[in-house]
């Protein structure tokens, strides 16, 4: 017994109507169809584009080695110094200088060039110029990863603030803890700059995205845009504001404020991967 149903013969009837139109006949692939895929295609053969990344996932690894050497030799001849009670690098530069002579440098250079009020309006400014050109520069490098994470920012602000202080409760200990060690030693001095350097690039991505969040609450968009707009500069103009008001009583305390400014930045940057997750 055949059961022939009704889908059958609809099946029947639209491979009909499809062959008396042509449409299934074999055709020639058109000229932007070949140079769409031949586009797509890798310029290289898959065991040289497999050498390639073997090769880069190698020099990767043996940079960061090199890296971890630079920075764990010279902290552990520092740490046998500072056990052995070897005069340090800055040691001697004190006892050459002389403590008091030293001190009384230092005095003159801070209370009497930096505490100027005619030198700390230009710093406060250019405090301020730097800091909106950097925020500026980080938004338009990251603007996805910056709206992520000022997102999050938004949605948890008192765990991403908690997060941030500390995170950067243990970055400020952990910093301290290997500059001792860096510096007992001539040659841990240049590593210990570079240290100081890469340690402030937290807390320049915090600022950036303190300013993307502030930017987004300026905006009230119930979608915040990833593109950088005006209300992402102002935010940066007024975010910058504070540090470059506080240089006018002293410019450690700028710093200081610095840091406050990047904490919830930094704790959004945790919560959301380094803007890769988008809190719901």
């Amino acid at each position: 017994m055949h059961i022939h149903s009704i889908h059958d013969e609809h099946d029947d009837a639209f491979r009909q109507a499809l062959a008396r139109s042509g449409a299934l006949e074999p055709r020639e692939p058109t000229t932007d169809l070949v140079a769409g895929a031949l586009r797509r295609l890798p310029h290289t053969s898959p065991r040289v584009a497999a050498r390639r990344a073997a090769l880069r996932q190698a020099l990767g690894r043996a940079a960061t080695v090199a890296a971890v050497a630079l920075l764990v030799i010279p902290a552990t001849a520092g740490a046998f110094n500072l056990m052995r009670g070897v005069e340090t690098p800055i040691g001697a530069f004190a006892s050459t200088a002389g403590q008091s002579q030293m001190r009384a440098v230092i005095l003159a250079a801070i209370g009497q060039r930096l505490d100027m009020s005619l030198v700390r309006a230009p710093v406060g400014a250019l405090m301020w110029l730097v800091q909106v050109m950097a925020v500026v520069l980080t938004l338009g490098f990251w603007p996805r990863r910056s709206a992520v994470a000022g997102m999050t920012l938004l949605a948890m602000p008192f765990r991403t603030f908690g997060t941030g202080l500390l995170s950067i409760g243990l970055l400020i200990a952990g910093v301290a803890a290997l500059l001792t060690l860096l510096t007992a030693t001539l040659a841990g001095l240049p590593i210990a700059a570079i240290v100081v350097i890469l340690a402030h690039l937290p807390v320049a991505l915090g600022i950036a995205v303190s300013a993307r969040a502030l930017g987004f609450r300026l905006a009230r968009h119930s979608h915040p845009p990833y593109d950088l707009d005006r209300h992402q500069i102002k935010a940066a103009a007024l975010l910058a504001l504070p540090a470059a008001m506080v240089t006018f009583i002293s410019i450690p305390a700028a710093l200081l404020v610095l840091y406050i400014l990047a904490i919830p930045g930094i704790g959004a940057l945790i919560h959301s991967q380094g803007g890769l997750m988008v809190f719901e």
